[in-house]
């Protein structure tokens, strides 16, 4: 046998050689061709794994709402008691967590059974929340009338009026005898701002806000004056005749005003003016046109639409994220609700009625209400004045004492109705449901803190 014959017999077991098989001859050498491929393993179907949902039953929420996460990142936001489940099962035999990831402001809940092996439906879940107790202390000021900066407890008020947060949490204060604008950090030193120095003088501010680069527009009663403080302490007069109460809409500080109170940003950045004594709502355009946005200046309190709605000395004004405003209408002891598209009604308080019942809607009664808050979850905060309580007014339209005794002044710190207020004005609330308080005639700037029940 030739050499060539003996590759050629082994050509199935390494390489398969052109000149083998009979070719017509001419050489060339070896020209290998593609390895034979070997098979490969195939898949075997998966044997199935039960998926069971995860599930339960929630209780105790009276406002706001909760936040359910489980392990495999579901949210499922709830408004009301009843049941709940997930989108995403969990296999048979893998593990599940269900955890509250945001809880109501002012709520406390506890999860049970909320986590193990998912062996089979899971619907033993339950998710109960309480109501938080309230409990007020003393953020700043001693009590005595005075104008001292320091420490909180160290530091000194005469008739605080407004107070408003910043985006870092700094507290600001309308100090209206001293004549002032106080700034209280976090950590709850107080320090002046505005009022001293060579930036001008102040004259009995009542409200105050903030823009997003830390100008301070704030209210002056008897200058009928909307004022500008720069976050240099310069003051000038923004809007309204100085020393003249009127009403008249114009440009700047050709307008008139009579006596401005509460102020707050509308959604499209125009500053939005409680005129107290002119029965109206105004607007501040950002080219500081002066327009009246409801009232017709008349005292009432008719519902209505812009200028055929009355009011009986609006003096609070909050604005919601939909740009609803609420405002407190002082002498007709009611909250107002305008709509964006300037529609008055009156959804809190009996109109004309002063009183300190806790119900719902029209059921419930205020004596003079002031100043007026709104948190992330929609619930408002009102300082009753004559009351000498701070309301809260959640999103289904319950209107409770929060803290306080109804009819009873006083400094006393405390949990609930244990605790005294003496003509509580301004109010302000935090992300975290901190609610803050000017304390008028104590003189002190309070703090009202949600805590587990026990």
């Amino acid at each position: 046998m030739s050499a060539l014959a003996s590759v050629c017999a082994i050509a199935g077991a390494t390489v398969v050689l052109a000149s083998c098989g009979g070719g017509s001859g001419g050489g060339g050498g070896f020209v290998p061709l593609a390895p034979i491929a070997q098979p490969q393993p195939q898949p075997q179907p998966e044997t199935p794994v039960a998926m069971h949902t995860v599930g339960g039953t929630l209780s105790g929420i009276t406002s706001g709402k909760l936040v359910l996460q489980n392990n495999a990142g579901d949210d499922l936001t709830l408004t009301a008691d009843g049941k709940f489940s997930f989108a995403t099962p969990v296999k048979e035999g893998s593990t599940y967590a269900v955890t509250v990831r945001t809880q109501p402001l002012w709520q406390f809940c506890t999860v049970s059974n909320g986590g193990g092996n998912a062996a089979a439906e899971v619907t033993g879940v339950t998710v109960s929340c309480k109501e938080a107790l309230a409990t007020v202390s003393t953020f700043a000021g001693t009590g005595t009338p005075g104008d001292a900066d320091g420490e909180g407890l160290a530091a000194t008020f005469q008739i605080p009026r407004g107070v408003r947060l910043d985006a870092a949490g700094n507290l600001y204060v309308t100090d209206a005898q001293n004549k002032l604008i106080r700034a209280i950090s976090p950590s709850g030193f107080v320090s002046t701002v505005a009022g001293k120095g060579a930036g001008g003088t102040l004259s009995d501010p009542f409200d105050l806000v903030l823009d997003a680069a830390g100008n301070i527009y704030v209210t002056e009663l008897t200058t009928h004056l909307v004022r500008k403080v720069t976050p240099t302490g310069v003051v000038s007069a923004l809007a309204g005749t100085a020393g003249t109460a009127g009403w008249a809409d114009a440009n700047g500080t050709s307008a008139k005003f009579s006596q401005p109170s509460g102020i707050a940003f509308d959604p499209q950045g125009n500053l939005v003016v409680a005129d107290s004594l002119g029965q109206r709502i105004r607007k501040i355009a950002p080219d500081l046109a002066v327009s009246t946005f409801a009232g017709s200046g008349a005292q009432g309190s008719d519902d209505g639409t812009g200028t055929a709605a009355t009011f009986s000395v609006p003096a609070g004004i909050a604005m919601d994220a939909a740009g609803n405003m609420f405002v407190t209408d002082f002498g007709s002891h009611v909250i107002r609700k305008i709509t964006p598209q300037g529609v008055v009604t009156t959804p809190f308080g009996k109109r004309n009625t002063s009183g300190h019942a806790d119900g719902k809607g029209n059921d419930a009664t205020f004596s003079f209400p002031v100043g007026i808050a709104i948190d992330s979850s929609g619930s408002l905060y009102v300082g009753d004045s004559s009351n000498h309580v701070i309301r809260r007014i959640t999103p289904d339209g319950m209107v409770r004492t929060l803290a306080g005794k109804a009819g009873t002044s006083g400094a006393d710190d405390g949990v609930g109705k244990a605790a005294t207020f003496y003509r509580p004005y301004g109010v302000a609330v935090d992300a975290a449901g901190n609610v803050y308080v000017a304390d008028l005639f104590n003189n002190k700037i309070r703090k009202i803190t949600p805590t587990p029940a026990p």
